[in-house]
């Protein structure tokens, strides 16, 4: 997994750790302060016609079970990592979204964008927030959902753009902290702009711990 050293609005430099370490640090924060492992993360935020896209996280999963969050989701790993050295974020997007979901890059009716950057304070986990969109009805979307084998997620819901705020203060005890916070800043007219161009990069500085 890819850890973060440093980042600015268009650079963000670290290296690759090992996933084990990670949780360690999860189950005993106070690793942190030895084990410094800041994992590097994106968030898609899919609209499609009828909204946008949460999911709820199986029972089973290691992390954030049964909370509710954007969708598509996931960790940088060294499968995003080209030969010379630069991370791929939206490679990375790309392949959470047709796992989670089973929409593929030629259903996407606009190149994937950048807009904001978050952290979380308690897991030290840094997400890229990935604006996405679809021309996928939310029947369409449930469909591709339900045919999915191993599902991430126990359920999927569309909410419409009218809806968000409700949703995100109804939602407030359930909703993961790196969406809740991503809502938070998109909901605010003109925050995101240019925060993130296309120019974004993703450099490693060290060798893996």
């Amino acid at each position: 997994m890819f850890s973060v050293d440093c980042c600015d609005a268009r650079t963000i430099v670290g290296w690759m750790s090992e996933y084990r370490y990670f949780l360690a640090q999860r189950r005993e924060p106070s690793l942190h302060a030895a084990l410094k492992i800041k994992p590097l993360a994106v968030t898609g935020i899919l609209s499609c016609p009828d909204g946008v896209l949460f999911g709820r996280r199986s029972g089973r999963s290691e992390m954030d079970a049964g909370r509710w969050e954007l969708v598509p989701s996931g960790g940088v790993d060294d499968a995003a990592v080209g030969p010379t050295g630069q991370v791929s974020l939206e490679r990375c997007i790309l392949t959470e979204l047709e796992e989670e979901t089973g929409i593929g890059v030629s259903e996407l009716s606009e190149h994937s964008r950048a807009v904001a950057l978050v952290e979380d304070p308690q897991s030290h986990v840094t997400d890229v927030g990935i604006m996405l969109a679809t021309a996928a009805s939310a029947a369409q979307i449930q469909r591709r959902f339900a045919a999915l084998g191993n599902r991430e997620y126990s359920e999927l819901e569309i909410v419409a753009p009218a809806e968000l705020r409700a949703f995100r203060r109804n939602r407030a005890d359930s909703l993961g902290a790196v969406s809740a916070a991503l809502l938070d800043a998109l909901m605010q007219p003109g925050l995101c702009s240019g925060f993130l161009g296309s120019a974004f990069d993703v450099a490693q500085d060290k060798p893996g711990a």
